[in-house]
């Protein structure tokens, strides 16, 4: 079908393709002269827990074919950078890898999971991770095993790219007792709390990697700060809000002429349970996984 795609009817456009591990050496290296991303699961994160959620895989296959794949990729990317003219019919993989983990299914903590992503982004070729929180399937092992709440997937994302896109390095996410990220607040709050020394930053003279390290300012924001304030006069939050600072999160941690412009810098809903609890929570079997087609 890709090659259908590609060499007879001469789509040039973004194609994203799933390659399954234990593969062909020149079926990896055709789907990916072919493909403008390819996607690889891993499930978990090491040998032992994937055989335990699912022992027909190898994670040594999985690791050699990623490996095969990032090998291709980096050189094309390499390729391009010297000058070699992109063919959309041939991507070559150069939007980059992607890999998926189930989150949940197996006993690994989110400290595990993040460390063998940050290892397998150190080569090269990886643009980012996938997580799928863990749903119990009818007629499997795991039927009867609990559901990972949502709230944790979405919590990876968000470590993931503060690992990324914002800057920190692995040593400075913050972790539950548990090796879990909190579900309470966001990595870069829980972050920001465990680091008081660091704030108030003061909005017209930090730098970029100071603002981008507030809660409620990301990179596009930081940026545009950085980038108005010697023309601007900022009066308080309503200004920063029109740059895209969410302001209800990044107010307490911030001064401006010295001011801090808001007393709370945090607050959390008073609650009768954590929400990792989710006490009361139905145990819910799926036919499919809501994870298949992603």
């Amino acid at each position: 079908m890709l090659e259908l795609l590609r060499e007879r009817h001469r789509f040039g456009g973004y194609i994203h393709v799933k390659l399954v591990a234990g593969s062909e050496t020149s079926q990896i290296d055709r789907l990916t002269a072919l493909a403008s991303r390819v996607s690889l699961n891993f499930e978990a994160p090491c040998g032992k827990s994937l055989a335990q959620i699912a022992p027909e895989k190898s994670f040594a296959t999985t690791l050699h074919d990623f490996e095969r794949v990032r090998k291709l990729v980096v050189l094309e990317r390499e390729a391009q950078a010297h000058g070699k003219p992109k063919d959309p019919l041939h991507p070559g993989g150069a939007s980059g890898m992607t890999i998926q983990f189930v989150v949940g299914a197996s006993p690994d903590t989110d400290r595990s999971l993040l460390g063998t992503i940050t290892e397998l982004k150190a080569g090269g070729g990886v643009h980012h991770p996938h997580f799928s929180a863990f749903r119990p399937i009818s007629e499997t092992p795991l039927e009867s095993a609990p559901a990972a709440p949502a709230l944790r997937e979405h919590r990876l994302y968000q470590a993931a790219y503060l690992l990324g896109e914002y800057g920190f390095g692995p040593e400075e996410v913050v972790y539950e007792p548990s090796g879990n990220l909190p579900l309470a607040v966001d990595p870069k709050c829980a972050w920001a709390l465990a680091h008081p020394e660091n704030f108030p930053v003061e909005v017209g003279t930090a730098s970029y990697e100071e603002l981008v390290r507030v809660p409620g300012i990301g990179p596009l924001a930081a940026r545009r700060i950085v980038a108005v304030r010697s023309s601007t006069a900022f009066r308080g939050l309503a200004d920063l809000r029109k740059l895209g600072v969410v302001t209800t999160r990044a107010g307490g941690f911030l001064t401006l002429r010295g001011r801090r412009l808001q007393t709370t810098r945090w607050t959390e809903q008073l609650g009768f349970w954590a929400p990792e609890d989710e006490v009361g929570t139905h145990h819910v079997v799926y036919q499919v996984s809501p994870g298949t087609f992603r």
